[in-house]
């Protein structure tokens, strides 16, 4: 999943995990014992995987905190910058791509969101090159606790935008 590429950048964009349906704001919703294990199924993929997010952004929701502090769990000695942003709660595709492009130097980063925002905006970054089942996935929507992976060569993310990367796959957790 890594490149050798100096340009090369990894976008990883998680749904959150299962979230509790009722008695709750939905700001306030917590993750269920499904949501949590998600969570740590989608950290050990990526600990598995070797890839460590420099920069993640987090929904300032609830069930999106606790999703990351799940992911997070399963990274021992994890030592990125994260930042929790009511951008992700109450924004769209755009808000997501003006925080992305504001990030310096990451080579891999990571949102931590909610449907359907996740899932459209990676079926917006995907090139020609993406594979076939994880585009069609991104375009139908993502099932709690998945989530993109994308990847391509770009100068900065500053230069972010449609068809910029390719969606390798889509891991459910």
């Amino acid at each position: 999943m890594t490149s050798s590429d100096p340009d090369s950048r990894i976008l990883l964009l998680m749904r959150h995990g299962k979230a509790e349906s009722a008695g709750e704001q939905d700001f306030d919703r917590d993750l269920t014992a499904r949501g949590h294990q998600q969570a740590r199924l989608i950290g050990d993929y990526l600990e598995s995987q070797g890839v460590r997010p420099s920069r993640v952004f987090v929904s300032s929701a609830a069930r999106t905190r606790e999703t990351w502090q799940s992911v997070a769990a399963a990274m021992p000695g994890f030592d990125g910058e994260v930042t929790f942003a009511d951008e992700l709660y109450h924004g769209g595709p755009p808000e997501v791509v003006d925080l992305l492009r504001g990030v310096d130097d990451d080579r891999v980063v990571m949102v931590v969101g909610h449907e359907p925002t996740m899932s459209v905006l990676g079926h917006l970054l995907a090139d020609g090159d993406s594979d076939p089942g994880a585009a069609a996935q991104a375009r139908i929507g993502l099932p709690t606790g998945s989530m993109c992976v994308l990847s391509g060569p770009l100068d900065s993310w500053s230069a972010l935008g449609e068809d910029a990367l390719a969606l390798l796959t889509v891991v459910r957790g």
